[in-house]
């Protein structure tokens, strides 16, 4: 695939002949046909793919989670869901070939330099989990009251994800939500990480772990 930087005709886009122009961020590209494979795929390749379908499967539904999370990781070559696929593929995946599954606490929702929650905890009561972390400002390392706090939990038997209607501030010290009936029962995986007012600072997610719902 090539880049086009300021040609005699700049940037196009569709088919012409053998290549296919397009764009992405203003940068124009352009890239073959695609070619039918002829040979199978090896071993190696079979064993790429599933670790990206078990990832990404994964990530997808919490894409508005890591726009956020991940919006900050190099974004002028990848978008914020491929920042999170390339960060969780090297620690995340657990297994062996075909069985490969995910670590859930060294899944990763965010990545960043704003400093996090202090100490956190999450706890299962009367249907609702409730997320604790430090409502303590810090100067020093520029934290403030309105920082924001973004909580996630996912029901791996069912397969849902979940989290409150809007974020929290740092604060308010807490957070709780009501857990839909039909996902009372089971184990479900916490994540949480906070960001500024305006996004443009994040910390690393910290994984709060397992909570018994029944």
């Amino acid at each position: 695939m090539g880049t086009i930087v300021n040609g005699a005709n700049g940037g196009f886009k569709g088919k012409a002949g053998s290549v296919i122009g397009s764009s992405w961020k203003s940068i124009n590209y352009i890239k073959g046909l695609y070619k039918k494979r002829s040979k199978p795929a090896s071993e190696l390749q079979m064993m790429q793919q599933e670790k990206f379908r078990t990832l990404m499967r994964f990530l997808l539904p919490i894409n508005m989670f890591l726009k956020i999370g991940f919006g900050r990781k190099n974004t002028e070559r990848l978008t914020p869901i491929n920042a999170a696929f390339q960060f969780n593929l090297k620690q995340a995946i657990t297994g062996t070939y075909p069985a490969y599954s995910l670590d859930y606490s060294k899944v990763s929702i965010s990545d960043g330099g704003l400093y996090g929650g202090g100490t956190v905890s999450v706890a299962h009561a009367a249907g609702e989990l409730t997320f604790t972390w430090d409502p303590t400002a810090n100067d020093t390392f520029e934290t403030f009251g309105d920082d924001m706090v973004f909580v996630l939990a996912y029901h791996p038997e069912k397969d849902e994800f979940m989290s409150s209607p809007a974020p929290s501030t740092r604060a308010s010290g807490e957070i709780s939500f009501i857990i839909s009936e039909h996902l009372q029962v089971g184990i479900v995986h916490t994540w949480m990480f906070l960001t500024n007012r305006s996004k443009t600072r994040v910390s690393k997610s910290v994984y709060l772990g397992e909570v018994l719902l029944n």
